[in-house]
């Protein structure tokens, strides 16, 4: 029997001679293992994947055609970046951020993001702006036509990039991991919508302008300012309840290739 141990436990697995979901001799055709990573990941931004959700490794293998040995290896990475929770003897499930960590999460950018920003106001040139001003662009887009997953990532690259334009690549670092955290607990405790019930859908790309406008005037302290208060308004909209994750089909949901 093989086993995968991960700081969050060790998953116990049935052996992999019987366990195998496709022939060795077809690996070579399926997906690369960054490549099933990566569409879980969109299947959380969209939503077709809500917290909670039970990751079962035999039906993963069958939707993406490959053995539950590389099933295994991909949720172990996804467990490093706190997407996906490894429990012993229960499995995989989509990471659910209880409120605690959803405000914890929240309190860590409020300290980080207002000097990021000031720094990238000091140093930012027209292509690091004109960057922004084209995430922004994308995020309207976005949000007024529904798509809240990539008006959720698209936020997420806003504030990104001002990380890494601001040039300290530890704090750009740190800021990626809270980013990817903040994505489930606005998948969690967010609108429906985006815009839908306020700026929980996503953030809201009106404060994305002002945050712009400070920028382009290189009024570092007062985008600081405005950044706190953007981090603020996205946590006083979040809604602590709990969504329905019963009865999701991986198999189905992992069959479009569009998935």
């Amino acid at each position: 029997m093989t086993e995968a141990r991960t700081s969050a436990g060790r998953v116990e697995s049935a052996p992999d001679a019987a366990s195998s979901s496709a022939p060795d001799s077809t690996l070579s055709s399926a997906l690369s293992d960054a490549q099933i990573h990566d569409r879980i990941v969109a299947a959380v931004l969209d939503h077709r994947l809500a917290p909670g959700t039970k990751l079962v490794e035999e039906r993963l293998g069958r939707a993406f055609g490959v053995s539950r040995t590389r099933i295994r290896q991909v949720l172990i990475r996804l467990s490093e970046q706190r997407i996906v929770t490894l429990t012993p003897n229960r499995g995989a499930t989509i990471a659910q951020p209880d409120p605690v960590e959803s405000r914890e999460v929240f309190a860590a950018r409020r300290l980080i993001e207002p000097s990021i920003v000031e720094a990238f106001a000091a140093v930012a040139g027209r292509a690091e702006l004109a960057r922004l001003d084209r995430i922004i662009h994308d995020e309207h887009r976005a949000i007024a036509a529904h798509r809240r997953g990539d008006a959720i990532r698209l936020s997420g690259e806003f504030h990104l990039a001002i990380a890494e334009g601001a040039g300290n690549q530890t704090l750009a670092r740190m800021l990626g991991e809270l980013v990817s955290r903040t994505s489930l607990v606005l998948m969690t405790y967010g609108s429906s919508q985006p815009h839908g019930a306020g700026p929980a859908g996503g953030c809201d790309g009106d404060a994305h302008h002002s945050l712009l406008a400070a920028l382009r005037e290189r009024r570092g302290a007062a985008a600081g300012r405005l950044m706190q208060a953007h981090l603020q308004d996205l946590e006083d909209h979040l809604s602590f309840e709990l969504p329905d994750n019963a009865g999701i089909d991986l198999e189905s949901l992992f069959a479009s290739p569009h998935a």
